[in-house]
């Protein structure tokens, strides 16, 4: 009895120690897929940037910045806004603590280094779980922003998966400190989102969202570099002399070395070059810069890709091509600072409100809540349409008995438009 061998299954090869795996399609003419093939020996590898190449990238190139901030200052540039009356007291409360700053913070560093904290100061014993009921009006003392650097986490959770802190640190403590804090005290925000056995050996944090940019931020700017080098050599004069190898050789090597040197002033000088017509000629070669800016241009373009930013927003350029405004672009970038708002920032926010709502009022009422304000200014004349839709419906709701008047101007008052009292 014979059996056959299954075919165009997956072959896994072993090659100093790693395994190398290679799809079905084998061509042994071709010398595809086998041994012989280029493609079978790619293999990612883990890629490891330290805190000072992060830190030196931020500080010193201004695209590494605007990958790190841009996002997070389009995304808390208009705020939000909280509903119900007590909505100008919690709006007070949060511009006294400066949130929007210090979250604004919080979120630069942790895309900068993969982590960040937002430590509440309550009063409170730091090494105990925070009790919110023992928060009255101004508990919340102060707000202070720690990147992954200056905490680190001592206890992890990885025996009760009913706590909500599973698979994450029970306890923090500052770098050469003795306090511990507990993470109730903390509004723990992550960098990009990383395996599980990853995120372990990063105790927990996630991934530096510059990081994932840097050899692509390192290709543009060495490009850019050797482009502005290129221009300083755009022009090569060459001087074509008979017998030049032998006078070099000889004791008047100092004195045809001084003879064009005079040559390079005085055409710089006086745009005028003194040659002998008989032993030496005089030459120009230009270098040619054709496709480079095509080069420039592709590396701009895969560099927004690894930023999941559009071109427009990180290079600060406008939209390419006829007819092109670029508002498609816009609307995606929009789609994907949306997401960032109602994904982490919504859940960080709402852990914070906890404390912050019941520093503002004494105690936290069941009917408040927040929303973000539009990512985009509206204009006069688009603010008035949106106005008159406004009123139409209120209009309407009240005619047919959904809601009453009040109701009506409580939103009227919401907006800040008239000057309207409890």
């Amino acid at each position: 009895m014979t059996t056959s061998k299954p075919r165009n299954l997956p072959r896994v090869q072993i090659r100093g120690g790693q395994v190398v795996s290679t799809d079905s399609l084998s061509n042994m003419v071709a010398n595809i897929g086998t041994n012989r093939d280029k493609r079978t020996h790619n293999v990612f590898g883990f890629e490891f940037v330290n805190q000072i190449e992060l830190e030196a990238a931020y500080q010193s190139n201004w695209i590494a910045r605007r990958i790190v901030d841009k996002p997070n200052e389009d995304a808390l540039r208009e705020w939000r806004k909280f509903s119900g009356k007590q909505s100008k007291q919690i709006e007070s409360e949060e511009r006294r603590l400066g949130v929007q700053q210090h979250y604004l913070d919080t979120c630069c560093w942790a895309d900068l280094y993969g982590g960040a904290a937002l430590l509440m100061v309550t009063g409170q014993d730091l090494s105990k779980p925070l009790d919110l009921d023992k928060i009255k009006k101004g508990g919340l003392k102060n707000l202070v922003v720690l990147d992954r650097w200056d905490i680190q986490p001592i206890e992890f959770n990885l025996t009760d998966p009913l706590q909500p802190n599973w698979m994450m640190p029970s306890f923090y403590m500052m770098v050469n400190g003795e306090q511990k804090i507990h993470y109730s005290h903390i509004i723990r925000r992550t960098g990009a989102r990383l395996p599980r056995r990853m995120r372990m050996f990063e105790q927990g944090w996630g991934d530096s969202r510059l990081r994932r940019c840097m050899s692509d931020l390192r290709d543009v700017v060495a490009t850019k570099s050797g482009i502005a080098s290129l221009v300083l050599e755009a022009n090569v004069d060459t001087v074509s002399v008979k017998g030049l190898q032998g006078a070099l050789a000889s004791a008047q090597c100092d004195k045809i070395t001084e003879r064009y040197r005079l040559f390079g002033m005085m055409k710089s000088l006086v745009n005028l070059g003194l040659l002998d017509a008989d032993n030496e000629t005089y030459e120009r070669n230009s270098i040619s810069f054709s496709g480079l800016s095509q080069i420039m241009e592709q590396f701009m373009v895969w560099t927004a890709g690894a930023a999941e930013m559009p071109v427009t927003e990180l290079w600060g350029q406008s939209a390419a091509g006829l007819s092109s405004t670029g508002e498609g672009d816009l609307k995606t970038y929009h789609g994907t600072i949306k997401g960032k708002q109602d994904g982490q920032m919504r859940l960080d926010l709402e852990a914070l409100d906890q404390v912050l709502i019941r520093s503002a009022l004494g105690t936290y009422p069941d009917d408040i809540e927040f929303e973000w304000n539009p990512l985009a200014q509206t204009s006069g004349i688009e603010q008035a349409q949106e106005d008159l839709a406004d009123a139409q419906a209120d209009s309407l709701h009240i005619e047919n008995r959904v809601i009453r008047p009040s109701h009506a101007m409580r939103r009227a008052q919401a907006k800040g438009t008239y000057a309207i009292t409890d």
